[in-house]
């Protein structure tokens, strides 16, 4: 087991109760600008406790991966009790996803860049597997984003150092190794510490 599994284990019986009202703008906002289609394949990347899974439209596909087998199993609750929905859940490393290219017609990323080693290699994993001309939205905090630059982003930096959390991504650095442009982006929650990122692949 993982450090970043062993962490999100013991974080998982409170993790609803810290992080769920906390973030809840903002990913209501990321799955407005995702905006999933009837019928179409979406992929959530650290799905977490599934706490967007009963926001999806029921006309659409959901595959959701997590590296947290607990987290997962939280998740198939909120599932089970949402019936009618086409969801399928799957542990898996969200740098190395086990998916053809192509697979998907929109990716969502809620706050997981932070936490991995290499954000930027998930993040090429993540185009690569969207169809060209899809959607990719990251839902994170990223430094260079002006709504963002607050004293409360300074505090929450350094406590984020102490968890080994990378607080310093920057968006344009970030966008400019992915080759991709932002069309969209937006803060979010308050206070205002996450911004979702909204990009188009290249056909």
């Amino acid at each position: 087991m993982t450090v970043a599994e062993i962490v999100y284990e013991r974080m998982t019986p409170i993790y609803d109760v810290l992080f769920g009202p906390l973030l809840r703008e903002g990913r209501e906002r990321a799955l407005a600008l995702l905006n999933p289609g009837p019928d179409e394949r979406i992929l959530e990347v650290g799905v977490g406790t599934g706490n967007d899974l009963r926001d999806y439209p029921r006309s659409c596909r959901v595959t959701a991966v997590d590296l947290s087998m607990p987290m997962l199993e939280r998740a198939r609750g909120k599932v089970a009790d949402s019936p009618g929905r086409s969801v399928s859940l799957a542990q898996m490393d969200g740098a190395n996803l086990a998916f053809p290219a192509s697979s998907f017609d929109a990716v969502y990323a809620p706050h997981v860049l932070n936490v991995v080693p290499d954000p930027i290699a998930m993040g090429r994993e993540l185009l690569r597997v969207c169809r060209p001309s899809g959607r990719v939205v990251f839902l994170n905090h990223f430094d260079g984003i002006p709504e963002t630059t607050n004293l409360t982003n300074a505090i929450a930096g350094r406590l984020a150092a102490a968890f080994s959390v990378n607080w310093r991504l920057n968006i344009d650095d970030f966008l400019r190794e992915l080759g991709v442009h932002a069309t969209q982006v937006e803060s979010v929650n308050v206070p205002r510490l996450s911004s979702v990122v909204l990009c188009s692949k290249a056909e």
